[in-house]
């Protein structure tokens, strides 16, 4: 009865759409101080659309950029040549 519970059932569903959330994620750092997060979704949404993009308040040191699709991850960390922008060269990595 436990398993089938409404508390296990949600805890359930939450850990699988964090997964999900992962699976569509990146790490970005590199980016100037002050960039904006939507400045980071108007450069990645050339790889997708953007779902969302949460910054690290304290230092603006870095952000997880998370995309609607995985393909759209994909090709963000396929990208030749890396990513720069506004000057700054952007390291990029799976979540």
């Amino acid at each position: 009865d436990h398993l089938r519970g409404k508390k296990h059932r949600r805890l359930r569903n939450l850990r699988a759409e964090r997964r999900s959330q992962e699976r569509r994620s990146l790490f970005v750092s590199g980016f100037a101080r002050g960039t904006s997060g939507s400045e980071l979704s108007g450069y990645f949404s050339t790889f997708g659309d953007v779902a969302a993009v949460v910054m690290d308040k304290e230092k603006g040191a870095y952000a997880i950029v998370e995309l609607r699709e995985t393909a759209g991850r994909e090709r963000a960390l396929a990208a030749a040549g890396g990513h720069v922008l506004n000057g700054h060269r952007l390291r990029v990595r799976p979540r």
